[in-house]
């Protein structure tokens, strides 16, 4: 099997991972509950789990067999900040801001918007779910899993580059029991197990694992999901890792490619953009297929702004963490 560094499998899952996401906050409680609309994208929540999935395989992919070491953790955080935390700070303001502006217009409904010092400095250590509060975007609470995953894998790949069989099998099956904690202050550990099907699938796609014991490995996985998320995430968490495994080709369709390329902005910016949309039509007495309008345009308002957040804050991002690089 010949290792690839692009797998156009990958983008086109984060553009469909983003869009169910989206479809699926601006149809719930906006949508008439037991119509075709809702009924279609009641379960786009998951896509977070398909999320989680591919970041599971991403960064184990490109940094497996390579010349990664321990000593290259703190370049290796400092590079995952530099590509993602532009993002997140601006889109926090951004938010912020928003939400004045919306709560200064006489059409309001509701108390004027306030926001506390001490919250935005939790956003910005990820601190929010320990000082029992919420996320002013609710989306941000995935970031702090991915945060807490990316604090945990870039030492485990320091050590599975030793290639050391049982040490690798033991940090893995470590990984794996976090998820069977009874917990609720770090939420990264109740998702151990979806990471880690990504995990396996890129040992298995730089050849650390062959294909019958990478199958019997997923099987195993499945199990362990179903029991810990439900039908739903285990047949999306399997699905996603069958197919970065398997069909890694699938996916180059340019929609798609798009739409995956901005999928980390769109998913920042959907429920301000296009939650405010459906917000400002909940006012309005509408048919099912008028509300079916109203949410393919707050979806394309959400991708437009998503485009300019992605080629002024997001694609500069990318450029700086690209100069990091892991060599002695």
């Amino acid at each position: 099997m010949k290792s690839k560094k692009y797998l156009p499998i990958i983008v086109a899952l984060r553009g469909l991972a983003a869009l169910a996401v989206c479809l699926c906050h601006l149809t719930i409680d906006f949508a008439s509950e037991d119509g075709l609309l809702r009924s279609a994208f009641r379960y786009g929540w998951a896509g977070v789990e398909v999320f989680f999935v591919i970041s599971g395989f991403v960064i184990p992919f490109s940094l497996l067999s390579s010349n990664f070491r321990i000593g290259h953790y703190f370049r290796f955080m400092l590079k995952r900040i530099y590509r993602l935390e532009p993002s997140y700070i601006i889109s926090l303001f951004f938010v912020i801001i928003l939400n004045f502006l919306a709560s200064s217009f006489d059409a309001f409904n509701g108390d004027p918007y306030s926001v506390s010092f001490s919250l935005i400095l939790q956003h910005f250590g990820y601190l929010v779910n320990f000082f029992d509060n919420e996320w002013i975007n609710p989306v941000y609470w995935t970031l702090e899993v991915e945060f807490h995953y990316y604090l945990l894998v870039g030492v485990f790949i320091a050590l599975w580059n030793y290639k050391i069989k049982w040490l690798t099998i033991l940090t893995v099956f470590g990984l794996l029991t976090l998820s069977f904690l009874d917990q609720d202050l770090i939420t990264f550990f109740k998702y151990t197990d979806i990471f880690i099907i990504g995990i396996i699938t890129a040992f298995y796609k730089k050849e650390r694992v062959g294909r019958i014991p990478y199958i019997f490995c997923v099987t195993i996985l499945a199990f362990v999901i179903f029991t810990h998320h439900g039908f739903v995430i285990m047949g999306l968490s399997t699905f996603s890792a069958a197919a970065i495994a398997f069909a890694d080709h699938l996916g180059n369709y340019r929609p798609l490619i798009i739409l995956g390329n901005i999928s980390y902005s769109f998913y920042l910016v959907h429920l301000p953009i296009g939650g405010k949309i459906i917000n400002l039509s909940k006012r309005l007495e509408l048919t099912e297929f008028e509300k079916f309008g109203i949410v393919i345009l707050a979806t394309l308002a959400s991708i437009a702004v998503a485009h300019v957040f992605y080629y002024f804050v997001e694609k500069p991002s990318h450029k700086w963490a690209r100069r990091i690089n892991f060599r002695d």
